[in-house]
């Protein structure tokens, strides 16, 4: 069964490709020169680090940049020489490096090549996040839960966004015509929800001069390996199947064959997403499982085509490296969903997603392009903050009683990536997920959790509580029971089972009866079944829950909230969930099974490029 994951639910269409229209004002050009069109008006700048700015101009030309105050006094200014990487090269990149700033503004940006000249007003220096991902992240603030309130609420100049434009080919188009904007309304509706609770929080604990900017950098239905290039794909057992499978699915069709497949499909979709919006406007506070249930469900997948945006290193293509390198505090990351099925290579695709994109930012490369160039050892890691995938089953599958428990696996993938790279922190969404529907709409939680996650992490707010209880050990107990110790564990309790109970549950001490604690235990058998739970007095850092199952008498294994749906009530005194896992009896460190595959520290992960890593093209 294909599992539907699509788009989010009213979110905003993908570029259509192509240049701009002859006599069309682009914004990023003047004459030869180019700036990249992540810069434009209103733009936020990382504050207290070296700043790139990037684009392109004439082999051999000399490039200015100036920032000026509103006065017109420069209080900055850099030089590059665009470079050619190739013979007979018109275009070619340049980068310039302003010097470190404190959060100031607001600025103009100048970049002077010869008698041409491009300017952008609203100029912040501040904190720059960008977040990729697919549907989940995508999902627009007006679609949310609360996203009209959010939306008459939303009144702050100094939070901004950039939508980078969808596309699975390079559209010179859509990029002259984005740009970034405060997030007020009514533009900042069609900002992704979790960005904008995010930057909200930021804004509101940062201080009242410190401007966010958020870089939006995502498509619904993507694979991990849409965001990743072909050649670090082909060099891996974990992504060449994925190249494999869409070169096969290609194979043989002519291009007329294929856009009369994705034009139909779309007449499809489209049918289908205007009767979806239609049946929300007539029935407000209407579920996805009752859409469905009236129109069908969403038609997923779509057709495979060279074109596509969903294809393997599209959106790399045309989106991540159009705006890279542009300097960054650092990365969200919410995904996984679309690439359940082949749950046993995530995690080997997600440390070298990590990887490629910290070398694509890191500026030593550009100084030093080369095939097989190796990321700067000693360069700081641009931190990264995974979200973990929140709990679902398909409706379907679970009124057969089944679960294929691919999300577990994919959830360990993204704990094990946080205990093992470094720089990597772990935001746990167990308790917020709706039942059948992959598209859950309360982003706010998910939001504001990212940024006490970045605050505690990696502002060093340490006065934060953003770490939920993780599992550091399992010992035997009495009676055949195992102790189970977590840490981030002050007054650890119960409060609710699944995620649609949890919102109005109180909090609860002692016991749970087995299939209501979400604890399992396993014997030399390996066979899992359910067992009892009991939180023992305990009110420091690390809390021991002990567990036990009449039927297995010794028990080797635990694991808690191993299901795609299902009970996962453990909860600190921060109202944070418990991180779900899988241990060994006597294990000091997560044994994770992925599908048969396990990925041990891949801190060596290297990335061998087949092209010079070109600052922008």
């Amino acid at each position: 069964m294909v599992t539907v994951t699509g788009i989010a639910p009213g979110a905003s269409g993908v570029a259509d490709g192509g240049e701009c229209t002859s006599g069309a004002a682009d914004r990023t050009r003047n004459g030869s020169l180019r700036v990249a069109a992540v810069f434009s008006d209103h733009m936020v700048l990382q504050r207290e680090t070296p700043v790139a700015v990037f684009g392109t101009a004439p082999a051999g030309g000399r490039v200015v940049v100036d920032l000026m105050d509103d006065q017109g006094v420069t209080v900055a200014q850099t030089m590059a020489v665009a470079q050619a990487y190739g013979e007979h090269e018109t275009e070619t990149p340049w980068l310039a490096i302003l010097p470190a700033l404190p959060a100031s503004g607001p600025y103009t940006l100048r970049v002077s090549h010869e008698t041409n000249r491009l300017e952008f007003a609203d100029v912040m220096i501040g904190e720059v996040w960008l977040a990729g991902g697919q549907s989940n992240m995508e999902l627009e603030l007006h679609t949310s839960e609360h996203g009209d309130e959010a939306i008459a609420a939303a009144a702050d100049p100094l939070l901004r966004f950039y939508n980078t434009p969808k596309a699975g080919r390079i559209d010179e188009s859509a990029e002259a015509a984005s740009g970034w904007e405060p997030a007020v309304a009514p533009q900042v509706a069609g900002m992704s929800a979790i960005t904008y609770h995010f930057g909200a929080r930021l804004r509101a604990q940062l201080g009242a001069n410190v401007a966010v900017g958020i870089i939006d950098c995502y498509i619904g239905g993507t694979s991990i390996t849409s965001w990743m290039s072909r050649a670090t794909l082909i060099g891996s057992d974990a992504g060449r199947p994925y190249v494999e499978r869409y070169e096969a699915a290609i194979a043989g069709k002519t291009e007329e064959q294929m856009r009369a497949e994705a034009d139909e499909w779309q007449t499809v979709f489209d049918r289908w997403n205007n009767s979806m919006a239609a049946m929300k406007e007539a029935h407000p506070g209407i579920t996805q499982p009752q859409i469905d249930a009236e129109i069908g469900p969403c038609p997923w997948p779509p057709p495979v085509t060279p074109f596509s945006e969903r294809r393997v290193s599209a959106p790399y293509e045309a989106m991540v490296r159009r705006v890279a390198p542009y300097t960054l505090r650092g990365f969200l990351w919410y995904q996984g969903e679309e690439d359940e099925a082949q749950c046993e290579s995530y995690r080997e695709l997600l440390g070298m997603l990590i990887e490629e994109w910290r070398t694509l930012w890191n500026l030593g490369g550009y100084a030093e392009p080369a095939v097989g160039y190796q990321a700067d050892a000693g360069a700081g890691a641009v931190p990264f903050i995974v979200v973990q995938l929140l709990q679902w089953i398909d409706g379907q599958v679970a009124a057969r009683g089944e679960d294929p428990r691919h999300w577990p696996v994919i959830r360990a993938a993204q704990l094990d990536a946080s205990e093992t790279l470094d720089d990597v922190l772990l935001v746990c969404t167990m308790d917020c997920g709706e039942f059948d529907n992959i598209h859950p709409l309360d982003k706010a939680t998910v939001g504001t959790r990212i940024a006490d996650m970045a605050l505690r992490g990696v502002y060093g707010r340490t006065d934060i509580e953003a770490e939920s209880p993780r599992v550091v050990g399992v010992t035997p107990a009495a009676r055949g029971a195992l102790d189970v110790t977590f840490t981030n564990a002050r007054r650890l309790h119960w409060r609710g089972t699944t995620p649609d109970t949890m919102r109005a549950a109180a909090g609860e001490s002692g016991a749970r009866g087995a299939g209501e604690s979400g604890f399992e235990v396993a014997g030399v058998d390996g066979v899992y079944v359910d067992a009892g739970a009991r939180i023992l007095p305990g009110d420091g850092e690390r809390v021991t829950v002990r567990v036990e199952a009449p039927q297995v008498d010794s028990p080797t294994a635990v694991r808690y909230a191993w299901k795609s749906w299902g009970p996962a009530p453990l909860f600190n005194g921060a109202e944070l969930p418990a991180l779900p896992v899988t241990k060994t009896k006597g294990a000091a460190k997560t044994a994770i099974s992925l599908c048969g595959f396990y990925a041990p520290a891949m801190l060596q992960l290297r990335i061998w490029c087949t092209t010079p890593l070109e600052p922008f093209r």
